[in-house]
């Protein structure tokens, strides 16, 4: 079976799984966390080991296109309009929203990729090591750097 094919089935699996459309209604504008309420302090305390780290920044970006397969939701430029973004009620995040990172914490974003939403993304907390976690958090963060020359490099 082709690549193309079997990513196809894997995504299509996790509709089937996570029913498909999340029952949950949201403005694809919408920057709130999805972050669980009891679980935000400790996701923002989270540090960011790699912080604007070029190996981290490749590396993540390496992951976030290939082996996470990130970009079948969130779509190669990080921008949530992916042909498969249509499914999903919201939309999938637009990394390159410059209000939304903004206001987003790395360890928001960590906790996120590694525990998934109610929203319809699946964790990776077990397929992806801590460490290739942090390199897609900072992946995230260089689209919204490219994306909005204003943002501050500390970000």
């Amino acid at each position: 079976m082709g690549s193309w094919r079997i990513s196809i089935f894997f995504v299509l699996s996790v509709f089937l799984f996570y029913g498909f459309i999340s029952p949950a209604i949201a403005d694809e504008t919408d920057i709130r966390s999805r972050v669980p309420a009891d679980k935000i302090e400790m996701a923002k305390n989270l540090t960011n080991p790699g912080s604007l780290d070029k190996g981290y920044i490749v590396a993540g970006k390496e992951i976030f296109m290939n082996k996470a397969r990130c970009a079948m939701c969130h779509g190669e430029k990080g921008n949530g309009d992916s042909p498969m973004a249509a499914a999903f009620n919201p939309k999938p995040r637009d990394f390159t929203s410059m209000e939304w990172q903004k206001v987003r914490t790395d360890g928001e974003i960590f906790w996120a990729i590694t525990e998934g939403t109610e929203y319809g993304m699946i964790p990776f907390g077990g397929s992806l090591s801590e460490k290739e976690r942090w390199q897609v958090v900072n992946y995230i963060r260089e689209i919204g750097r490219l994306s909005n020359p204003t943002l501050a490099k500390g970000q």
